[in-house]
């Protein structure tokens, strides 16, 4: 709420007058916050953490060889080398799973609201609150 909802706020306010790429405003609010996400932020851990735990899994030790650390580290070369470089390397499937449920319980929401003032629309700026000194 303090950190994102002012950025969306102007447009959840008015998610039911948007017609984003011809799709329903209220849709696209709710596939964002239920499926992309969770997506994006499985691409963000990925990136980083996949090559580490591949690195480890093929050099079977823990941190991989080459890899930068910040204080002296023992490097583990048994069982648990490997799950930790599992950890690493399938860390964004978790993510991705909360996406694919999310892709599912999008269908459960309210697409029209129930008591809905319409003249909102009309009245309100449907532009970004920073453009309005356009």
């Amino acid at each position: 709420m303090k950190w994102v909802f002012p950025y969306i706020g102007w447009y959840a306010e008015t998610a039911y007058c948007h017609t984003p790429f011809g799709y329903s405003g209220i849709m696209v609010l709710w596939y964002s916050i239920f499926f992309g996400m969770p997506l994006f932020c499985g691409v963000l851990f990925a990136i980083p953490s996949v090559p580490v735990g591949i690195k480890g899994l093929r050099g079977k030790q823990f941190p991989p060889k080459g890899f930068k650390v910040y204080k002296p580290t023992q490097i583990v070369t048994d069982w648990r080398a490997k799950v930790k470089s599992l950890g690493y390397t399938f860390g964004a499937l978790l993510f991705v799973a909360v996406a694919i449920w999310g892709s599912f319980q999008v269908d459960s929401m309210p697409n029209e609201p129930e008591a809905f003032d319409y003249s909102v629309c009309e009245s309100a700026m449907l532009g970004h609150p920073p453009f309005e000194s356009f």
